[in-house]
């Protein structure tokens, strides 16, 4: 038996064994296990453990249900009297409740009478307890207290909500359809939150998400949850399998016809992408006031199949189809477009296609809110320039004549402004409006594509171009510090543009240094103008942590470390003055990391300082833990939090089978790949994970675990290879992807397979020789080449000596061997110079020359 089937098998009969007495487990496990002592051991243990459990003692394994064991409304249970029935499911019933040594109000939630010998209603209620004892927050209905009966009953304690469904409450208020939207964005946060503790509600309706008399919004009953990691595995397209899929196989449907995803209906495994397809279904009925699948006469039977195979109304068609006022006429206009979009891609039928997460659900309303362009319209041109004009018609309006000639409007902008005061009023408002155009390009459009594929040579283009009227600008402002601030922010994100060593970038270093220096200069003399301008202090300090990594990589490597500690320096100073900021603290830990690189990373060309950068990264962690919980569920600060342990886990597995590394960097795919599921498009999200991979591969194969080191060097290369394909442009996909490629050779020559190993260094070389006859500048790609080269040598020599096979096929070996060995110690020189190569690579290089030192003289 496989051990995956083995795993299941035993959390099979454990769920089974568990609903059973003594007497009755022994008896159950005789028939089941047969003869396999060691299942039956593994099924005893975990019982064994369950028994333990305080959990155990609440709920007992077999209820009799001939008994009435309903408690009565005035009946005490514990310190809590019984109220009135508020509420009732398929899964029990609740009661308002109150604590009487406090005088609170409370809802009291009981099995429902008539079902309790049933294992499954047990089960449920077990599990729905599990789900809630997990679940912390403000928009979530609490766990306060559970118990038992007199009569074994169990009951949970609820916070009480006295509210209304959010359906009816929008209704009553009278709620605009921004303050809808506002309110729907708040139940996605208690989703998303949900989600991210692997818990999938999977009953999502107006009935089960209340508002309270305040406006706070409370998500209710978990009865029929998953916990998706109850022994679920997912497969690569976040199916969940195990116990959600055990729980839609029991003989019934268990979900709101109204309100079930297709794959619901279909008995599937449901998933997180169940739950984003039920918010769907909550916002068309909130923005619309209908349902889309349900019709008058509509059988249940009929209903489920449209759900399964109907496609839905845009929401604004189906209020065009009810009759309705002016006022529905115009509310059907503002749902056209954005909102239509986002409703019908949270309902597509496959999973897959619908938002990755909650998250990116609210992010999209976000963004329609305040006027932006939404992801689920996708990156038309037209589409992102008519929001744009949307959002600034006036200023728009007012410069079009600058828009079109601008650089010929700015010059006359200057002139307008020294005539008559009715002229020069004019030309001010055209001053601003054109500065107001030209700093939107670089602050929101750009932002708006910074993170797509492909999108590097128009980012460079959109930035150059707003930089040189903001240039122009700026001589016409006697020295404007918001305008000199804003240029200092587009010279940091051009530089980015052109050649940040440590992100998607066209690979042009001393273009990109040109850019930071610049930035540089202009935040440093703000600063010093006004010490207490946070603005430009930040600015200061990017552009001191930007042009520490061109410096490093162009092989300036003590003006790297300088510039790190000098940005370190700004970013505590900025910590200090708002300590309670997340992103202060943020930054503060991302500064310590960028320093560690410097201090320790072997792909710089120094000899490493591991325990400084050990040290460094561990102020990083300290950093990230002091943050708020809250704070450290946002996905940049997951991302940096994945960051810190890639970093502290490569350091520490340089130490050949350092189990404490791998462990934090199997901590860190965990991380990533959630982060990469929950942004698919994200080339930041792709590239993380195929970094992380890459550098298991490393650690496995240090720690000689081939097979683990052989599977992590592929997916990393799939996902290179991905990015590549999608930006050919990028310089960072390529170099990336020549490192994969050495650490894959690194894996097949462990094995034995030399050729195959050498097919990998020549391809890693191909890449870096295209990277270094594009930009000679680029020191790291330089001394990357040279490790290719170096590399390939000792395969080569070992290929000479003991390959066997035809005489002249050794001897093309021992050509080859010395060839690669004389130009990659060349351009390791190169790289270091003047110093000499030393750490690394230098016992690289000496192991190349060793090699090629025993290779047999031909006689």
């Amino acid at each position: 038996m496989q051990q995956g089937d083995a795993h299941t098998r035993v959390r099979e009969l454990f769920d089974a064994a568990c609903e059973l007495d003594t007497a009755a487990r022994s008896a159950y496990l005789d028939d089941a296990c047969g003869g396999d002592v060691e299942l039956r051991a593994e099924v005893e243990s975990l019982l064994a453990s369950y028994d333990r459990t305080p959990t155990a003692a609440l709920f007992p394994p077999l209820l009799r249900a001939d008994e009435d064991m309903a408690p009565a409304v005035g009946e005490r249970l514990g310190p809590y009297t019984l109220g009135e029935e508020i509420g009732a499911g398929g899964m029990g019933v609740v009661h308002r409740a109150t604590r009487d040594d406090v005088g609170k109000t409370v809802a009291i939630k009981l099995v429902r009478h008539g079902r309790l010998a049933s294992p499954e209603q047990l089960r449920r209620f077990r599990l729905e307890q599990r789900v809630l004892a997990r679940l912390e927050h403000p928009n979530i209905a609490q766990l306060l207290d559970a118990g038992v009966t007199a009569s074994g009953l169990p009951y949970l304690v609820m916070e009480y909500v006295d509210g209304d469904p959010i359906d009816r409450y929008c209704d009553a208020h009278r709620l605009t359809l921004d303050d809808r939207l506002a309110l729907f964005a708040r139940v996605c946060d208690a989703v998303h939150y949900a989600h991210r503790h692997l818990v999938v509600h999977r009953d999502l309706k107006p009935s089960n998400i209340a508002v309270a008399r305040d406006g706070m919004v409370k998500l209710l009953d978990f009865g029929i949850a998953a916990l998706l990691d109850d022994g679920a595995v997912h497969d690569g397209d976040g199916a969940a399998r195990g116990s959600a899929e055990r729980i839609t196989r029991t003989g019934f449907l268990m979900l709101t016809p109204e309100y079930a995803a297709p794959e619901q209906v279909r008995g599937e495994p449901v998933t997180t992408a169940s739950d984003v397809y039920a918010l769907g279904l909550l916002l068309y009925e909130m923005l619309s006031g209908v349902q889309p699948f349900r019709r008058a006469g509509r059988t249940t039977p009929e209903l489920l199949r449209a759900i399964c195979e109907e496609q839905p109304v845009p929401p604004s068609v189906a209020m065009q189809r009810a009759p309705g006022d002016a006022a529905s006429a115009r509310l059907a206009r503002r749902l056209a477009g954005d909102l239509d979009t986002i409703v019908l891609t949270a309902l597509r039928k496959e999973p897959e296609r619908r938002y990755h997460s909650a998250q990116e659900l609210r992010d999209d309303i976000d963004r329609h809110l305040r006027g932006l362009p939404v992801r689920a319209r996708g990156d038309a041109l037209w589409y992102r320039t008519r929001k744009f004009l949307r959002r600034h018609r006036a200023a728009v309006a007012a410069a079009a004549l600058a828009v079109v000639t601008l650089s010929a409007g700015v010059v006359a902008t200057a002139t307008q402004a020294r005539r008559a005061d009715a002229a020069r009023a004019v030309a001010e408002q055209r001053f601003r409006d054109v500065r107001a155009l030209a700093g939107a390009l670089v602050s929101d459009v750009h932002d708006a594509i910074s993170d797509m594929p492909g999108a590097l040579p128009a980012r460079a283009t959109l930035i150059t171009r707003a930089i040189e009227h903001l240039d122009r600008l700026e001589r016409q402002s006697d020295g404007d510090p918001v305008l000199r601030q804003e240029i200092a922010e587009a010279y940091v994100k051009l530089g980015l543009a052109q050649g940040n060593p440590t992100d998607a970038n066209l690979g042009d270093l001393a273009a990109a240094r040109r850019s930071f220096a610049r930035a540089l200069d202009i935040a440093a003399a703000l600063v010093k103008e006004d010490p207490g301008n946070q603005t430009a202090r930040r600015t200061l300090a990017l552009a001191h942590e930007k042009m520490s990594d061109a410096d490093a990589w162009g092989g300036k490597l003590p003006d790297g470390i300088a510039h790190a500690r000098s940005a370190l320096e700004q970013w505590e100073r900025l910590a200090q003055a708002s300590p309670a900021s997340a992103s202060a603290g943020s930054a503060v830990a991302m500064s310590h990391i960028k320093l560690g690189d410097l201090l320790g990373n072997p792909n710089l060309p120094n000899v490493a300082d591991r325990a400084g950068a050990i040290a460094e990264y561990r102020h990083a962690l300290g950093r990230m833990n002091a943050l708020s919980r809250d704070s450290l569920q946002e996905w940049p600060a997951r991302r940096l939090l994945a960051l810190v342990h890639e970093r502290l886990g490569s350091m520490l597995s340089m130490e050949s089978g350092n189990a404490d590394g791998i462990a934090e960097l199997e901590q860190t795919l965990a991380i990533r790949e959630g982060l990469a599921r929950e942004r698919a498009t994200s080339v930041n999200a792709l590239r993380d994970l195929a970094v992380t991979h890459q550098i298991l591969c490393e650690a496995q194969h240090a720690a000689g675990n081939g097979d683990e080191a052989l599977l992590h060097c592929r997916r990393a290369i799939a996902l290179y290879d991905s990015l590549r394909a999608t930006d050919p442009q990028n310089a960072q996909s390529l170099h990336d992807l020549a490192l994969g490629r050495q650490s894959m050779h690194k894996v097949l020559a462990a094995r034995g397979e030399l050729h195959a190993s050498l097919a990998e260094l020549e391809r890693s070389a191909a890449l870096l020789r295209s990277i270094v006859a594009a930009h000679a500048d680029n020191s790291v790609a330089r001394r990357n080449l040279a490790r290719s080269l170096l590399f390939a040598t000792s395969v080569h020599a070992t290929l000479a000596t003991t390959g066997g096979g035809e005489s002249e096929a050794r001897h093309a070996h021992r050509e080859r061997a010395a060839r690669t060995y004389e130009d990659g110690r060349k351009l390791l020189i190169q790289a270091f110079a003047p110093a000499q190569p030393s750490g690394e690579d230098g016992a690289l290089l000496e192991q190349a020359r060793l090699a090629l030192a025993k290779i047999p003289r031909e006689r």
